[in-house]
């Protein structure tokens, strides 16, 4: 069974927050998370990025708006309420059961020669391909230009849709933000020009290098139906299970490691996020 849980507007942190909970917690099960937008500005940072090294903090700190670091890997991202955000995390097993054909693909692989770190011998780059090829490019079927450019979704050579990944031994997490539409300034302003950059990017700063789904698609709740489409339409048919936030959210109970972190201004270093997760209502 797969559990859907939609949100809509719902605060990224908190989200990331549950995700975490999810990923860390070993009965969990499978989910799949959409979330319409998170409702204040924010910059998202990966588990290993340095913000000085992505981010402009005094201009992001001028403009009010919070940075964070997630628990997972990836690249960074100004996420605001034009953001559509896509998690997908399911056990090895039910991928397997699902798509039998991809591990005899990542069986014979170049990646097929390093260690294993998991129970199914995929590796990250396996699920990149996965999603790209046999998830997201039914939900953006209308595009023929649809691509898997490295690690980011790309209608031709212009970026769309950035991942990120989390691995463990029985099942794996891989979140995507969409960009349906962003602030040029804050593009601009916000982030820094990394000195790590895909090599299909060719060192173009953001707005050359960035598309906006909004000049393809007429709303978010088109790509949000496409992406229903695509889950009910899973092969082998598994059971699809929509849930609420409180079921979500009884996880965050569960003693587990807390990786995602914010950025203090004044430090200037990261921390702990304290406080404990409150619920929110769902829009």
């Amino acid at each position: 069974m797969i559990r859907l849980l939609r949100l809509n507007k719902f605060p990224i942190l908190k989200q990331l927050q549950i995700e975490e909970a999810l990923y860390r917690a070993p009965n969990s099960g499978n989910w799949i998370i959409i979330n319409n937008g998170t409702p204040e500005p924010i910059v998202i940072v990966g588990i290993s990025g340095r913000a000085d090294k992505l981010v402009n903090l005094d201009e992001v700190e001028s403009r009010g708006i919070q940075t964070m670091k997630r628990f997972s890997g990836g690249g960074t991202v100004v996420a605001d309420e034009n953001t559509l955000f896509s998690s997908i995390l399911l056990e090895f097993e039910t991928l397997k059961q699902l798509f039998p054909t991809l591990s005899a693909i990542s069986s014979s692989s170049s990646s097929s020669t390093l260690p294993s770190i998991n129970d199914g011998n995929i590796y990250p780059k396996d699920i990149m391909n996965w999603s790209a090829n046999s998830f997201y490019k039914h939900v953006f079927h209308e595009q023929i230009d649809f691509s898997l450019q490295e690690n980011d979704y790309a209608f031709g050579k212009l970026k769309f849709g950035g991942n990120a990944q989390s691995f463990s031994k029985h099942k794996f997490l891989h979140h995507t933000s969409f960009l349906y539409d962003f602030k040029d300034d804050h593009m601009m302003a916000c982030l820094k020009q990394p000195d790590k950059i895909p090599e299909y990017r060719r060192n173009r700063d953001h707005l050359s290098f960035l598309c906006k789904l909004k000049d393809r698609y007429q709303s978010k709740d088109h790509i949000i139906n496409n992406l229903l489409k695509t889950i009910n339409n899973l092969p082998t048919s598994p059971s699809i299970k929509e849930v609420t936030l409180e079921e979500a959210e009884q996880f965050l109970s569960n003693p587990h490691p807390k990786s995602n972190q914010l950025f203090d201004y004044n430090l200037k270093s990261w921390k702990d996020i304290t406080n404990e997760y409150n619920p929110i209502k769902n829009i």
